[in-house]
């Protein structure tokens, strides 16, 4: 007789992964401050190679979280196909009630300038200011 299991679609597998990965010439890392926040941070090149998997890595490290921190500072390379991986993120954090920032240096700033005019996806000045507004937000549900 065959076993019978389940197979996730659409969640990713809650199973413990490495803190640390390296996808084509990015690394990817995530650190958790708080039992609430997540910090994923990546350095190098995201082009078409691993933008798909930054936004898994993101999914797989944020699930448990109410606050993501995607700090994209060390990035030296952000092609177009990143901004997928950005929009898939925003539409996840959407999902899950997820309060979330980009912390970008200038190739996610120029990338963005063109593929996010509106300024709809949460990029913020700098580190300090984005945590200030992720302490605001916390505040904010705390109050409800």
């Amino acid at each position: 007789m065959a076993a019978v299991g389940t197979l996730r679609m659409y969640r990713p597998d809650p199973a413990p992964v490495d803190d640390l990965q390296h996808f084509g010439r990015a690394t990817f890392t995530v650190r958790h401050p708080s039992p609430t926040r997540a910090a994923v941070a990546v350095m190098g090149d995201v082009d078409a190679v691993n933008a798909r998997e930054l936004g898994r890595y993101v999914e797989r490290h944020t699930h448990l979280s109410k606050q993501l921190v995607l700090d994209l500072r060390a990035v030296d390379f952000f092609g177009s196909q990143a901004f997928t991986a950005l929009y898939y993120t925003s539409v996840y954090c959407a999902r899950g009630d997820v309060d979330w920032i980009i912390v970008g240096g200038p190739p996610v700033r120029r990338l963005l300038s063109i593929c996010d005019p509106e300024g709809e996806l949460p990029l913020v000045d700098d580190l300090a200011s984005g945590l200030t507004r992720l302490d605001r937000l916390a505040q904010c549900h705390y109050a409800i």
